[in-house]
């Protein structure tokens, strides 16, 4: 018994030995401070080096969250992201912000940036205008909160194109409708353009459809209004003179 008390102890000091071994001979994981990361990251985004500036960045974000360089950095990742052309990663990085810092000094900026993300992946009008309607959708939204943002005037010149574009997407899809004959389809989209986009420089081409659709479907009254609509408020429109023939043929 004694010697097996014996040969016990002598196993736990060597276990307990090889411990504090271990111990010493680990080693000791560096973490660089937040001021070191963010200018690291600074120099590698200004550099071009968007891979090492997005790292940077990120590691900042996680080993010190509540630095006086978070945020800063935060808004660096969207920066980053849209220059990287990952702009999906950018527009969330933008809507983050904006939504738990809507009061910063620089939230108009990526609600705009956010904007521009979007902008970036609107598609031809015959495919999918999801991406439009969200860069729609920023950049009214900053004019409603930041009025007087130096990024306004430029947000209102993106949202009249914007919504020109999404006019333009009706009418495709109207078209096509009447080029298959289903001139009720047609009309459907063409009266969309005039309750939702009547300020997109279209109207009187859906004017014009309207009425043709119209005579399409044997309703002579409802086209004869749509021309005379469009001669009324259009009198110098490319399709005022066929309006006009439409309505001399009766």
């Amino acid at each position: 018994m004694a010697r097996i008390r014996a040969v016990f102890s002598s196993l736990l000091l060597a276990f307990v030995m090889a411990g504090f071994s271990g111990c010493a001979s680990a080693p000791e994981v560096y973490k660089r401070d937040a001021a070191e990361l963010y200018n690291s990251g600074m120099q590698a985004y200004l550099g071009g080096r968007l891979e090492e500036a997005d790292k940077s960045f990120r590691t900042l974000l996680e080993d010190h969250p509540m630095s006086q360089y978070s945020v800063e950095a935060e808004l660096l990742l969207g920066d980053v992201s849209y220059a990287m052309e990952n702009y999906e990663d950018a527009g969330a990085y933008y809507a983050n912000f904006i939504a738990l810092r809507p009061a910063h000094a620089r939230a108009s900026y990526a609600l705009f940036q956010k904007g521009m993300s979007h902008m970036k992946e609107v598609l031809s009008l015959d495919r999918d205008q999801t991406s439009t309607r969200k860069a729609l959708f920023a950049f009214e939204d900053l004019l409603a909160a930041y009025p007087d943002s130096p990024y306004a005037e430029r947000s209102s010149e993106f949202i009249a194109f914007l919504r020109g574009r999404l006019a333009e997407r009706e009418f495709y899809i109207a078209s096509f409708y009447f080029k298959k004959k289903n001139y009720k389809g047609s009309l459907g989209r063409l009266r969309d353009i005039l309750a939702e986009y009547p300020d997109a420089g279209i109207t009187d081409k859906a004017l014009f459809y309207i009425g043709e659709s119209y005579l399409k479907l044997g309703e002579k009254g409802l086209a004869e209004d749509a021309f005379s609509t469009l001669l009324k408020n259009y009198p110098e429109s490319p399709y005022a003179v066929d309006a006009k023939n439409r309505m001399s043929a009766g």
